[in-house]
């Protein structure tokens, strides 16, 4: 073999070789512990804007030449899911990086497991106070739900003047909490609690509370829980021909809401962790991608639940970007970011991994479409 040869096979092996380290390595593994049957009408959303967050990475090269892989697991409203689900994504899958647990119980039983393996959690949903310091290794990616309680009476003692509330919550660590936190607030603001009624998840017949309710003759109504129970609650409201405002929780940010609740929708206000018309060319485009997406692929529509995961995500490979594929570098670089370019707001972490951006919003119902009015 000539020498001239022999540099021409030894450039093609280099050339090869980088080809194979550039697109043949193995992927770096992310997991995401999702709604996706109980509560998908959040979930499969949820997965949109994880699933558009990596797409654009691996568009754009991967990480260091690497492909970004997503492992989902279906969290199905029960903290032993949760658990279970993180615990295969750690030890089984080897992920650097969870989005996810969506719910508040989900990641208080979770969160622990996490933090032991020193695996990055992000949450992007979760609003209970008690995720704030969770530990290292365990962050929140939206507001906490008693800042959105302060923000929501707040508005609707300004704005509706109520002297009454009644309350009709799900009867779940989520609903409890959030009908004893709003509770307070009212009482707070000098709106006086005069009925405190509950149902459980997957009740149809609300009859019987709203009965007693209407008995109270309160001069607003506020229905914390999941929409496949708070729409028809709302609807039942109206048929029996209570004509007080309601309000919600931001879980009822959803066109399935609308559906569900039919014209007892209009005139719903809710917190929001997300503006549509937030103007920066990021948002605008993550727009554009989501709606089609959910369109080509038929999906429930939610776009906040989207953004919130987008942003989870983003704030994930980012992480990976600066320092690399392991959990350490996640929590590092999650350690010291401020201000990153979110579609939900510019996002940094306080000193209790809870993020920090740009307010809650309120939004209304306003021909069948939630408007923001504050």
């Amino acid at each position: 073999m000539t020498m001239m040869r022999k540099i021409l096979m030894l450039g093609i092996a280099m050339v090869l070789l980088t080809a194979g380290l550039a697109f043949g390595a193995d992927p770096i593994k992310i997991g995401s512990v999702l709604r996706l049957s109980i509560g998908a009408e959040h979930g499969i959303p949820s997965q949109r804007g994880v699933e558009l967050a990596v797409a654009e990475v691996n568009k754009a090269g991967g990480i260091n030449g690497r492909q970004v892989q997503v492992i989902f697991e279906d969290e199905k409203d029960s903290p032993t899911a949760c658990v279970n689900a993180v615990q295969k994504l750690i030890n089984v899958d080897k992920v650097v990086a969870i989005v996810g647990p969506m719910t508040s119980g989900g990641v208080l039983a979770a969160g622990p497991t996490a933090e032991t393996a020193k695996t990055v959690c992000v949450t992007p949903t979760a609003t209970s106070p008690k995720v704030s310091g969770m530990g290292e290794f365990v962050c929140r990616g939206c507001s906490r739900i008693d800042l959105q309680s302060k923000l929501l009476t707040e508005y609707v003692a300004k704005n509706w003047k109520p002297k009454s509330v009644a309350i009709l919550f799900s009867n779940e660590p989520y609903g409890k909490g959030c009908a004893d936190l709003f509770g307070k607030d009212f009482e707070k603001l000098g709106i006086k609690v005069v009925a405190n009624e509950s149902f459980m998840r997957g009740s149809r017949d609300f009859k019987a509370q709203l009965t007693t309710i209407n008995a109270a003759n309160p001069d607003i109504l506020f229905i914390p829980g999941y929409t496949q129970e708070t729409a028809p609650a709302a609807a039942q409201a109206r048929q029996l021909g209570m004509k007080q405002r309601i309000l919600g929780v931001y879980g009822d940010m959803d066109q399935v809401y609308i559906e569900l609740a039919g014209p007892a929708a209009e005139g719903h206000v809710i917190a929001s962790e997300y503006d549509e018309e937030y103007n920066t060319p990021k948002n605008q485009a993550f727009k554009k991608a989501y709606y089609a997406l959910a369109k080509e692929k038929k999906d429930p529509v939610n776009i906040m639940f989207a953004a919130l995961t987008y942003d989870a995500t983003s704030l994930i490979l980012d992480g990976m970007k600066k320092y690399g594929p392991t959990s350490a570098g996640i929590q590092k670089y999650l350690k010291e970011v401020k201000d990153h370019d979110g579609v939900t707001g510019k996002l940094s972490f306080d000193g209790k991994n809870d993020v920090v951006k740009g307010g809650v919003y309120i939004l209304e119902v306003k021909g069948g479409k939630y408007v923001k009015v504050q």
